[in-house]
């Protein structure tokens, strides 16, 4: 089935960026932290290049795109004819509707040169949804990882805290207490499935596989992300630079200048032609609200331009601070996760010497998969803001 981009449901998606997840920092020897695949012979292994030439050949936006691009070839075949016969049947240059036509025309042109643009910008928002989707896919995995060890974690500590109970060194509080954990574990579990199955099925629809299909794309996130600051050295320059070669900054300069055209066009017409022709008659007020109409036009364009480079600027240079922001996190991440590996050796030691349970052990462990998970997501996040800082007209979505 094809899939339609619409920036509602993509705002939607964004929200979910930053999901907590669990992997691995390059500098730190982890415990192993391995993901289930429930893969056969039918499974559908996917690169993620091959996932997003998918999606984008599923898009209907773009389908739609073509077709439109081809009705109004027809069109302006129809109008170029219409157009002569004003000029030759009509008043020539005076004719009201031959330069109506020609304006139609010129219309016409515009949006065929900016067809090429617009397919870019759809390609690449069905690209990112796809990217956002596989990362959501790949959290959501090793958050059922984890999740799986924290129930059977809370199971042992019920079964700890029921016979201590019996013993009187726990209340029936604690008991309680624990016997809930347990039970919020489980429904948590039970509620990342149930998000996993979703994910699954939203990415089939965008690469347009039926919603059964067992898919996996072959992607992780990078967690050697290096730093911004040493691809932008100047982020007023970069932000310049972004702008004057965006694709969509482009087609509202090529809409100025249609719009200026054609009120050049008017002006030249009225000023060195109608008032020549004496004894042919002038709509007047046809002509005059024409004028204020192409006025009108000139002006929305260049504000929509001026406002557009604008907040593109501003989006690119907020971007630029967050990609720091999540680099200053990831270090602070990474003298966590440290910590969480430390105390984990400690409490392995103080095992084999008998100063704590085997249970305080896992404890430790857990506590080292929540460590990574964090890393992860910082990654993704920066993964997902990325993509888009690199495109920036995907920023204001």
């Amino acid at each position: 089935m094809k899939h339609r981009i619409v920036a509602a449901g993509l705002a939607a998606v964004l929200m979910l960026t930053a999901t907590p997840v669990y992997a691995s920092a390059d500098l730190i020897t982890l415990l192993p932290f391995p993901i289930e695949h429930s893969e056969n012979e039918d499974t559908r292994v996917l690169t993620l290049e091959e996932a997003f030439r998918m999606a984008q050949r599923n898009n209907s936006s773009i389908d739609t795109l073509n077709d439109t691009i081809t009705f109004i070839e027809q069109q302006r075949r129809s109008l170029v004819i219409d157009e002569l016969n004003a000029w030759r049947f009509g008043a020539g240059l005076l004719d009201h509707s031959a330069a109506q036509l020609g304006r139609a025309i010129r219309s016409i042109d515009v949006t065929q040169t900016n067809a090429p643009t617009t397919q870019q910008t759809l390609e690449s928002l069905s690209s990112f949804l796809v990217l956002n989707n596989v990362n959501m896919i790949y959290a959501i995995e090793l958050d059922l990882v984890f999740e799986r060890e924290t129930v059977a974690f809370n199971a042992v500590t019920l079964q700890h805290t029921e016979l201590r109970n019996e013993l009187g060194l726990a209340s029936d509080a604690d008991v309680t207490d624990a016997r809930r954990e347990l039970e919020s574990s489980r429904a948590a579990l039970r509620a990342m499935e149930i998000t996993l199955e979703s994910l699954n099925v939203s990415l089939n629809h965008l690469i347009g596989l039926p919603s059964a299909t067992n898919v996996r794309v072959k992607h992780h996130p990078q967690l050697d992300i290096g730093r911004i600051s040493d691809r932008v050295r100047n982020i007023n320059h970069y932000a310049d630079r972004q702008t004057h070669m965006d694709p969509t900054i482009e087609t509202l300069r090529r809409q100025v200048r249609d719009a200026q055209f054609n009120y050049n066009s008017w002006q030249d017409w009225v000023q060195n032609w109608a008032p020549s022709q004496p004894g042919v008659a002038m709509n007047w007020e046809t002509n005059i609200t024409d004028r204020a109409s192409m006025l009108n036009a000139l002006n929305a364009a260049g504000r929509e331009l001026t406002d557009s480079i604008d907040n593109m600027q501003e989006n690119i240079r907020q971007a630029y601070m967050q990609l720091r922001q999540l680099e200053e996190q990831r270090e602070i991440l990474l003298i966590t996760l440290q910590r969480a590996h430390d105390a984990y050796a400690t409490a392995s030691v103080n095992l084999t010497a008998g100063m704590v349970t085997q249970h305080q052990v896992e404890s430790a462990r857990l506590a080292i998969m929540m460590a990574e998970g964090l890393l992860i997501g910082n990654s993704i996040a920066y993964e997902n803001l990325l993509f888009r800082f690199e495109r920036p007209f995907l920023l204001a979505i």
